[in-house]
């Protein structure tokens, strides 16, 4: 998640009115080869959760780094 969108959001939380309604959480922001949380959930479905290191951390290309930053 992006820090200053959480920070945003706990600020507007704690200075809203207590009769008003809360604003809604920030979404997390895609990071480049790392799967959502709900890729994640499909695979351990499926059983293909492993728990290899090359599985964790996956090849990142530059073009992936360039559309991130960019």
């Amino acid at each position: 998640m992006d820090h200053l969108a959480v920070a945003n959001w706990m600020f507007q939380c704690v200075n809203a009115s207590e009769d008003g309604d809360q604003p809604d959480p920030p979404k997390p922001v895609p990071r480049p080869g790392v799967k959502g949380e709900d890729e994640d959930d499909d695979a351990q479905a499926a059983g293909q959760g492993g728990s290899s290191t090359e599985a964790e951390t996956p090849e990142i290309s530059p073009g992936q780094l360039a559309r991130f930053f960019g």
